[in-house]
């Protein structure tokens, strides 16, 4: 995707960068602090005036899935190519969910008796010399080559293991005995991997961790509870999913006691639970803790699998898929940016576009707009153009203030369109109370000396009216829209989960 393709991409997206109320440290935004006067902060505005003067709005009572699931897949690819392009650089995770290219080339490995090796180079038929659009973990004879891959690279800060985007990376891999492979089962293997391209598993970032996990795996076992019947006796294996009580015992003797729990036993839960039974009960010490577990019931993931086939899903995958592309309907914008699309501003506050057009001009894509006007002052107009894929425009500086002129417009459009809709619903104020104490607590815990230094560091242009839409207002008109939503049998069975 081009630079060009970006800025566009994103202006089609509200405020991508700012998905958190309190952001992780691996994408921390940097602090920068504008200055607005108290009577002309947009939230002023939004809160207090009648809007109807610039929108009307009305929420239907009910939306189909079906007439808006091609839309929201789209905005789905849209948001995770803007995850990625500000936050992953050229790093690469091996993840469900994510997507890559890359070109392949593999060595036979032949170890002789003196113990060293020796590499000699297969010719991988074409189809696997250079693979796009690859999902991994999304096909089981596939799993071999995508834990071997999920472990090929550096490790970053946090000891998780990826790849940088255009430079090889080498790694063995035992082939399994397998008809598939012909002349190579069995054997093991070097690859050499250049990923070409790649575009992260979407990510929902809320109070410092990515809630898009625990939400789909929550949705996942739902689903695999309502459509198929827990086997008694039966004995766990990766995959399953699981109903167990456990009672954490400190050092100290105080007890924790947690009931029904619920989980699919996968990544690090296999050592715990595999092989153990329905019924069974066991105790793993963890440095301090004393686990006590009592098994209650088994999911076996076989009966799961084919359940999912008669809700027209051809694998876990596939429908875990299904259930990323819901948790961005509901609390990454995906709703409320349909909503946006089918209303039109009868005309824009002069104000706030005055206010933002300030604000954003000192912070939105500041890098790429500096170094695409130093090179057309440097190399000329024609040569930037080519360089990031612009056509129709005169100038670079034109193109440049085009660019701020219609992100402003979008975020004023969304900004006016949501807090409308808020209003109407009649949630604003309870919801703008939740979102002071949050602010309140978030200054508290960071020891911000003031509100203004904190906001600062919530959102590239400090703005309170933009932290307050990102995330409480979206998510929880996203929850509103989704109780409304019908048209898929899934929807019925997670529906308790986002009811606000």
């Amino acid at each position: 995707m081009s630079k060009n393709t970006s800025a566009k991409a994103k202006n089609k997206k509200l405020l991508i960068a700012i998905i958190s109320i309190v952001l992780v440290a691996a994408i921390a935004v940097p602090i920068v602090i504008i200055a607005v006067t108290s009577n002309e902060r947009p939230i002023n505005f939004l809160m207090k005036n009648d809007l109807s003067e610039y929108v009307e709005v009305s929420v239907p009572e009910k939306f189909n899935y079906g007439e808006l699931r091609e839309t929201l897949v789209a905005g789905y690819d849209l948001f995770r190519v803007g995850i990625t392009e500000t936050y992953f650089g050229k790093n690469v995770y091996v993840e469900e969910g994510s997507t890559l290219d890359f070109t392949l080339a593999a060595e036979l490995i032949t170890t002789n008796e003196n113990g060293t090796k020796e590499y000699t180079e297969i010719k991988l038929p074409e189809q696997y010399a250079k693979i796009e659009g690859y999902r991994p973990y999304s096909k089981a004879e596939n799993l071999f080559f995508d834990k071997a891959l999920a472990e090929v690279g550096e490790k970053d800060e946090y000891g998780v293991d990826f790849m940088v985007r255009d430079t090889p990376s080498k790694f063995a891999i035992d082939i399994p005995n397998e008809e598939r492979f012909g002349e190579y089962a069995g054997t093991k293997v070097r690859f050499t991997i250049t990923v070409t391209d790649y575009v992260a598993r979407y990510i929902y970032l809320y109070s410092g961790s990515d809630n898009s996990i625990s939400i789909v795996g929550d949705w996942y076992c739902k689903i695999a509870m309502e459509k198929t019947q827990p086997t008694e006796g039966a004995v766990i294996k990766e995959g399953d999913v699981i109903v167990y009580d456990v009672i954490d015992t400190y050092k100290d003797g105080t007890k924790k006691e947690y009931l029904d729990y619920v989980m699919e036993v996968t990544n690090e839960y296999v050592s715990y639970f595999d092989g153990k039974k329905q019924g069974e009960s066991f105790t793993e010490t963890v440095q301090d803790i004393t686990e006590e577990f009592n098994i209650k019931e088994v999911y076996k993931s076989e009966d799961i699998e084919a359940a999912l086939k008669t809700l027209g899903y051809e694998s876990e995958f596939d429908m875990k898929e299904e259930l990323r592309i819901w948790c961005y309907s509901v609390y990454s914008d995906g709703l409320m940016a349909i909503i946006t699309k089918q209303v039109e501003l009868e005309s824009y506050p002069k104000k706030l576009m005055n206010i933002y057009t300030k604000l954003e001009e000192q912070t939105w894509e500041v890098d790429f707009r500096s170094s695409a006007l130093s090179m057309a002052q440097t190399w000329g107009d024609d040569v930037a153009f080519q360089a990031y894929e612009i056509t129709g425009y005169d100038t670079m500086a034109d193109y440049l203030d085009d660019m701020v002129a219609d992100h402003v417009e979008t975020l004023v459009r969304e900004l006016v369109i949501s807090y409308s809709v808020a209003k109407e619903l009649g949630i604003m104020d309870d919801l703008y109370k939740r979102y002071n104490d949050s602010i309140d607590n978030y200054i508290k815990q960071n020891n911000y000396s003031s509100r203004k230094e904190a906001l600062a560091t919530l959102a590239d242009n400090g703005d309170e009216a933009c932290i307050f839409y990102t995330n409480f207002l979206s998510p929880i008109l996203g929850t509103k829209f989704a109780e409304r939503t019908e048209g898929a049998e899934f929807l019925g069975i997670i529906a308790d989960s986002y009811v606000s």
